[in-house]
């Protein structure tokens, strides 16, 4: 059985798993820990591209428009946008793009100065999704996380975040960190039935569907889901870190046409030590081998 094998794998490991995975074919599926809250990170960004491609797809935005970005948009962390010079002007579908491929924050925040966040989490319940939380914008998560209440923006408040971040002291206090759901959080089993809706064609339609898979395909960030699977696997995915929480989420395509499944991973390391690229990619790998044996038979 397949949770069987990962159940045996995991129980190794220094860490809390949230794990969901379903086989869209044959509708064999696996949760571990499926219900319980687990901050989402840069997951979140899965739930707001999907918003903002129905709101696109109804006609309220228009992906080619151009959006000139000043500095009092940036925004620490990951990213590339932060760091090009101050009035460049990228598509909403570039802000898009970026905002998954390379987990661009900047991006993020300014999609969601379009798209505000309850407006997202309003949107995951009219498709059905109780359980994924957005409460937060980046900065917002940032600024807890280093124990700073946040503001609007300032030079030095950016320095400040960045700087208490990369010497790795964060507030453990902060509700970033605690399973609320006045957090960005979310079930793994809620957001894998989201990458299935997207895997299936269900968010507005099969063409708004198909744009976000196609973003998704272009991810950049491919230690974890794809990170053990033969050369060439096609997979959509979007990844997630904050501290000692490694997430990803994904559609992962079998060859052979033998379908594809879905699968996230939420993982929280009880250590400072904990590296979660590592488990993340072997679940994928264990998930993969499983279905490609039970096709066989």
């Amino acid at each position: 059985m397949l949770k069987e094998k990962i159940e045996s794998y995991i129980s190794g490991i220094d860490a809390t798993f949230g794990i969901s995975i379903k086989h869209l074919q044959t509708n064999e599926e696996v949760h571990i820990q499926g219900d319980r809250y687990f901050q989402t990170a840069s997951v979140v960004k899965v739930p707001i591209l999907a918003a903002l491609y129905d709101a696109v797809y109804k006609g309220k935005i228009d992906v080619s428009e151009r959006i000139v970005l000043r500095r009092e948009d940036r925004v620490p962390g990951s990213g590339v946008i932060q760091e090009m010079d101050t009035g460049i002007s990228p598509t909403i579908k570039d802000l898009a793009t970026m905002m998954i491929i390379v987990s661009d924050n900047m991006a993020t925040d300014k999609l969601l100065s379009m798209v505000d966040a309850q407006s997202v989490q309003d949107y995951m319940r009219a498709i059905g999704l109780e359980h994924i939380f957005v409460k937060h914008s980046i900065w917002e998560l940032l600024s807890l996380c280093a124990g700073i209440e946040p503001t609007a923006y300032s030079d030095e408040m950016f320095d400040q975040i960045i700087n208490t971040l990369i010497a790795g002291h964060y507030n453990r206090d902060s509700i970033v960190f605690q399973g609320s759901t006045e957090n960005n959080v979310s079930t793994t089993r809620d957001m894998n039935r989201l990458m299935e809706k997207i895997a299936k064609g269900e968010i507005f339609s099969e063409a708004c569907s198909a744009d976000i898979r196609d973003i998704l395909l272009r991810q950049q960030y491919t230690q974890r889901i794809p990170g053990l699977l033969p050369r060439g696997t096609k997979v959509a995915n979007k990844t997630g870190s904050l501290g000692t929480m490694y997430n990803d989420t994904g559609i992962v395509y079998l060859p052979d046409q033998r379908g594809e499944f879905v699968i996230t991973v939420f993982s929280v390391g009880k250590t400072l030590d904990y590296e979660g690229n590592g488990p993340i990619a072997r679940i994928s790998k264990i998930a993969f081998d499983h279905f490609l044996e039970g096709a066989a038979t």
